[in-house]
């Protein structure tokens, strides 16, 4: 990641909203809690573009979003799809947070894009609807990619319960 395409988002400020779009890459979970819990489906955007007059401006390589309603309403994506939507800049802190002595601790500040509205694909496409709560999404990304999960000793988020 580069840091000084992040300072291009921190630029444009959070009094307003920005129109982006970004070139999706993969679904992902993330838990919402110390011991795991609960976790939450997101997704990868990758070459986030801020859209202005016509103009586009490469504003972040990459950047992770929660399966927010809006992205949840495409249904599930391909590699490659270009999702546009409007968005408001916010700082978050980076880094781990943790106790673990045997962890590196560098903790930095970096910028988002946060509350997602309007969201839409460039090139509207037919995809598969997700179905279920937000743990049986992450079960279907689990599963989806499963052997990269498993080759991270990552396990499934809720286990079955059937």
């Amino acid at each position: 990641m580069s840091q000084k395409q992040r300072t291009k988002l921190a630029e444009l400020g959070n009094e307003q909203r920005f129109t982006f779009n970004g070139r999706f890459k993969k679904y992902g979970f993330k838990y919402k809690d110390y011991r795991k819990n609960h976790a939450v489906p997101t997704l990868l955007l990758t070459n986030i573009e801020l859209l202005t007059d016509n103009k586009k401006l490469n504003v972040a390589d990459h950047l992770w979003f929660n399966l927010t309603k809006g992205f949840k309403s495409l249904g599930i994506l391909k590699i490659g799809d270009v999702v546009q939507f409007n968005g408001r800049i916010a700082s978050y802190t980076k880094g781990y947070q943790g106790f673990r002595p045997d962890i590196n601790k560098s903790i930095t500040l970096d910028y988002g894009i946060t509350r997602p509205i309007k969201v839409s694909l460039l090139i509207p496409d037919k995809h598969i609807p997700w179905t279920g709560e937000n743990w049986e999404i992450c079960n279907q990304i689990y599963d989806m990619y499963l052997s990269d999960y498993n080759a991270r000793n990552i396990g499934k988020p809720y286990l079955d319960l059937y």
